[in-house]
């Protein structure tokens, strides 16, 4: 840190208590503390079926891929300390939405929506794997190709997922094998999309590794009990980011995006992801 002088503290000071009188319980949880000027960066990650990217350990702390990377940008940013919040994904993008938090760590892929909604770095903090569920007897179908051959049809995805964008990306580089996509605004549905492929609803259904490894191959996991009635293939990965409300700034966005790549030019996340996958 920088030294300054005792008239600067003081300034710092009184600003930083000034900041603090006026805004209220709503506004962003950054914030720039009374010594040194160190700005906080609350990050809202999933604790619950997103691991091995984001979980909590048996003492409550997080843990994970991307919190243990995180780690490793903050010591490369001196005037920022990240702060971590474990919830659910609703919430982490309710409280995003409201001030509550300064990004949504929630293995989020980059659509349109949320590139006007959000601020997104430029480098990708991870990436994910997906996921295709089919029934036993479609078990041949393991990737988007093979289902377009086959003629089965993909189960809805939700609007504005960054699912619509991987399929969407596919069809406009295979046109000639393109996918029919459908919505829904159910924001419930993917948690039942298996039980109902199971029950001949739908075909074919596309999740998320995190997501899938949780809920349907855990031992533990609410749908375990359907594993057997179904075929899966890991087909493709997508980058993964974390969405940072406007009320950070740009400038440090793109200080994050640029720590970011220094740390993966390090090497350590490859050994990091060594360790969870």
């Amino acid at each position: 840190m920088k030294k300054i002088n005792l008239i600067k503290k003081i300034t710092l000071g009184v600003l930083a208590l000034s900041l603090l009188a006026t805004t209220g319980c709503g506004d962003s949880k950054t914030e720039e503390s009374a010594e040194g000027g160190v700005k906080k960066i609350t990050f809202a990650y999933r604790n619950t079926g997103n691991w091995p990217m984001t979980g909590d350990d048996e003492a409550g702390n997080p843990t994970g891929y991307d919190t243990d990377v995180l780690k490793l940008v903050d010591e490369q940013l001196a005037d920022y300390e990240f702060e971590y919040v474990g919830t659910s994904y609703d919430d982490a993008y309710v409280g995003l939405e409201s001030g509550t938090y300064d990004a949504a760590l929630t293995n989020a892929f980059w659509t349109q929506e949320r590139a006007e909604k959000y601020l997104i770095p430029e480098e990708a903090l991870g990436a994910s794997v997906l996921v295709l569920a089919v029934r036993k007897e479609d078990a041949a179908v393991k990737d988007f190709e093979t289902l377009h051959d086959s003629g089965i049809k993909l189960a809805p995805i939700l609007a504005g997922n960054g699912m619509f964008y991987v399929v969407k990306n596919y069809n406009e580089e295979n046109p000639d094998k393109a996918i029919d996509i459908t919505t829904t605004d159910d924001s419930t549905f993917v948690a039942g999309s298996i039980e109902e492929l199971v029950a001949g609803k739908y075909d074919a259904v596309l999740w998320t590794k995190p997501q899938f490894d949780s809920t349907v191959v855990a031992e533990d996991g609410e749908n375990h009990s359907l594993l057997d009635d179904i075929s899966y293939s890991e087909f493709t990965t997508v980058n993964t980011y974390p969405m940072f409300s406007k009320n950070v700034g740009e400038d440090f966005v793109k200080a994050f995006s640029q720590a970011l790549k220094n740390v993966k030019d390090s090497g350590k996340p490859s050994e990091i992801s060594q360790s969870y996958f």
